[in-house]
């Protein structure tokens, strides 16, 4: 069961992103298919079943890993925080379409960061380093694979 509501989340996360994308390109083409019903509540629909699976591995996950206790676990949870809010800016804040861009690439870094810290392994282990400065070389090298 575990890995397959761990697959179901990674769907979602796709799904989340090629909504994001959709949006993004209808806004900035400022097409009426914005306003489309399904299109506006699907995001929202993928986002509460993306917490939902998110609250499930977290409870069931075989490392013990749980947000707020366990670095890596809140670093995925800040990670996914921040992701929202970059597409909020870039759908909803943003006034003109350079501030929509920002929006989308603060969004596809956080995407990036939070999916790279998936993989990282040595850091999963808990109680190896709860130290915030773990992650930099991690950051560090997202930022170069960007680049």
């Amino acid at each position: 069961m575990y890995t397959i509501i761990k697959h179901l989340h990674l769907t979602i996360i796709v799904l989340t992103f090629v909504f994001f994308v959709i949006n993004l390109v209808l806004t900035m083409k400022n097409s009426e298919l914005v306003r489309n019903k399904f299109l506006k509540i699907s995001p929202h629909i993928l986002y509460t079943l993306f917490v939902l699976t998110f609250i499930y591995l977290s409870y069931i996950n075989p490392l013990e890993l749980y947000p707020f206790v366990n670095g890596w676990a809140s670093s995925k949870l800040a990670g996914f925080v921040f992701y929202v809010l970059s597409i909020t800016l870039a759908l909803k804040w943003a006034k003109n379409n350079m501030w929509r861009v920002a929006g989308a690439i603060s969004a596809v870094f956080w995407l990036v960061v939070t999916a790279r810290l998936g993989f990282a392994d040595h850091i999963k282990v808990k109680g190896i380093s709860e130290n915030v400065s773990t992650y930099l070389p991690l950051l560090g090298d997202t930022l170069r694979a960007i680049v």
